[in-house]
């Protein structure tokens, strides 16, 4: 009897745990782990403190953070329904550990900045358009993708106009700024219609330049008729005034060059 009594005993809470195992499924099996956003921003010295000082481990460990957001436990996160201002302080954050590194600057232009709401690309815009001013290590780069996104993402011709302006202007270190980000500006004014002006950003380069290459200058004269409706014996008067020795570089084999931004 008592081993008859144990072994029901023993069935009865087989019985109570898997009813309460299937009853808990019932009420839990849609609920998923829920990700709580953007995560608080450390101060830099509070950065420094979590990789007990080393400033390019805490680099490396926020910019890992910043990769994967949203994006793990077989979900994905639309970059919508990130918190942009919170984003913008790691930018920073990260930019101050690391200024060198264009690791975050790369996820911001080609990830984070893929979204469409323009307030979101304002963010990306002002991290892109302020260490793109950088001379060094071809960090002008940036500031030519923030010009990017400003027109065709914000749709704030103003703000592009004021960015290539800024690019063009530049003289970084170590290295030449290509014709294509000289021209930035006569971009951005052509697309809003000032072919004028942008006819004469065009023509001052073509006036002024020494380093063109052959290429830079039948674009320039292409882009001049064809785009900004120039008379072809206006252009060939110009490019008439830049000397004989340019006459005969036109004639040299010709390189790949860049591609054009917009």
């Amino acid at each position: 009897m008592r081993r008859a009594g144990l072994r029901f005993r023993i069935n009865l809470f087989l019985v109570a745990a898997l009813s309460l195992n299937v009853a808990f499924w019932f009420g839990a099996h849609d609920t998923q782990a829920r990700w709580e956003g953007v995560p608080p921003v450390p101060t830099k010295n509070g950065a420094r403190i979590m990789t007990l000082g080393d400033e390019q481990f805490s680099y490396r460990f926020g910019a890992m953070t910043l990769q994967n957001l949203g994006n793990s436990g077989g979900r994905v996160t639309a970059v919508k329904d990130y918190d942009y201002k919170k984003l913008g302080a790691w930018f920073w954050l990260l930019h101050g550990l690391d200024p060198a590194s264009n690791h975050v600057p790369m996820m911001a232009a080609y990830y984070f900045g893929a979204t469409q709401v323009p307030e979101d690309v304002a963010v990306i815009v002002e991290y892109l358009g302020t260490i793109g001013q950088n001379p060094v290590a071809n960090k002008w780069r940036w500031l030519a993708h923030a010009v990017f996104l400003a027109r065709h993402r914000m749709e704030n011709p103003d703000l592009a106009l004021d960015l290539a302006y800024i690019l063009s202007r530049m003289q970084p270190v170590g290295d030449v700024l290509p014709a294509w980000a000289r021209q930035m500006p006569a971009f951005v004014l052509a697309n809003q219609g000032e072919k004028q002006s942008a006819r004469k950003v065009i023509e001052d380069i073509l006036m002024t330049a020494t380093d063109l290459h052959p290429n830079e200058v039948n674009f320039m004269r292409a882009y001049l008729v064809e785009e900004l409706d120039t008379p072809e014996k206006e252009v060939q008067q110009i490019i008439n005034m830049r000397g004989k020795d340019l006459m005969r570089a036109e004639n040299a084999p010709s390189k790949t060059l860049p591609a054009l931004m917009p």
